[in-house]
């Protein structure tokens, strides 16, 4: 299994402090790793980069230092005059960082360009100076550490670590990832939304609140209605999935992420975010209205996705209707698209 790395951040002016004063009272070099919550490397690297001949300097030099270090570094967006306008225009067109990334080496074979690397670029000084993070889908005034991610206090939760492999490699229909969001005026009327991992196929689900009774009953009543066949779905560890069991009653496994941990149910992250091009966080939570979530489901369906080879969901779940054997086709014979 891949080991998911933390984002790293540069080291800031007190931790420099801290390694200092460290180094002065004769604690190893994994000691001080250990204080900050650093990779014993990371320290290492940070006292061979900052010292003299006498030894490692006074924080603020070191800090100096590593800032101009950074600053030598110029991003490779703003190298290129071409890159850097193709960049610009597509996140005018609302392109994300990630689509543009793997659009770039289409048209440039040569040449190569990571979503990171854009992001970096749009929260760096230049990005900042033409304004460019208010062109992302969901934006942050700053990005860096997180704070350390709760526990859970959901009953009777199964880790997503016990998903069987079946789930976990796409090999089979019917498991869904879950998730809710919220809009502007509100954070108790959401919208729960659902995708297939499989064909990404979406289904979508108004609330007027996000009580775990609702969320689940809502649900669970779609599902009746719709007989849509679900076998297994993956939430993160909020509240309003806490009534979980109802589910499970229902013949469907449930299956929760680490505390904090989004990136492990990426299919409905990815989904979210597609729905605030059309469901933006501005709009109103109590102008949205069944109809309208209808419609977006609609649109969101017959969207070409690039994971998809630019299939619509719509098209993969036909088509997966055809090449699967039961009971896999059976999960969504009554699907209405």
């Amino acid at each position: 299994m891949l080991r998911i790395m933390k984002n790293f951040t540069q080291l800031s002016y007190r931790e420099r402090q801290k390694i200092y004063r460290g180094l002065c009272e004769g604690r190893s070099q994994r000691e001080i790793a250990k204080e900050l919550e650093r990779p014993p490397s990371t320290i290492s690297r940070e006292i061979a980069r900052n010292s003299d001949h006498i030894g490692y300097m006074y924080a603020g030099e070191a800090h100096a230092m590593a800032r101009e270090r950074k600053h030598e570094n110029i991003p490779k967006i703003d190298k290129n005059p071409v890159l850097k306008g193709y960049v610009i225009q597509q996140l005018k067109e609302r392109l994300s960082p990630k689509m543009i990334a793997g659009a770039w080496p289409l048209a440039n074979p040569s040449q190569s360009i990571v979503a990171e690397a854009i992001y970096q670029w749009i929260y760096g000084p230049e990005g900042e100076r033409l304004g460019l993070k208010k062109l992302l889908l969901r934006f942050h005034k700053k990005r860096g550490l997180r704070r350390k991610p709760k526990t859970t206090q959901i009953k009777n939760r199964v880790s997503i670590h016990k998903r069987p492999d079946v789930i976990n490699d796409r090999v089979e229909l019917g498991h869904f990832e879950g998730d809710l969001i919220f809009n502007s005026g509100s954070q108790s009327k959401n919208v729960l939304t659902l995708t297939e991992r499989v064909t990404r196929y979406a289904v979508l689900i108004r609330n007027e609140n996000k009580r775990t009774g609702t969320v689940i009953d809502a649900l669970i009543e779609h599902i009746k209605k719709t007989d849509l066949r679900i076998k297994s779905i993956t939430f993160d560890n909020g509240s309003e999935f806490a009534d979980h069991m109802k589910l499970n009653e229902l013949g469907i496994q449930t299956y929760f992420c680490d505390p904090g941990s989004p990136w492990q149910k990426g299919s409905i992250e990815n989904l979210n975010g597609v729905l605030r091009r059309f469901l933006p966080f501005s709009k109103p939570a109590n102008e949205i209205s069944d109809e309208l979530i209808g419609d977006i489901n609609v649109r969101v369906n017959n969207m070409p996705r690039a994971i998809l080879g630019f299939r619509t969901s719509h098209q993969a779940l036909m088509e997966s209707r055809v090449k699967s054997a039961p009971p896999a086709v059976e999960a969504f014979q009554n699907v209405s698209v």
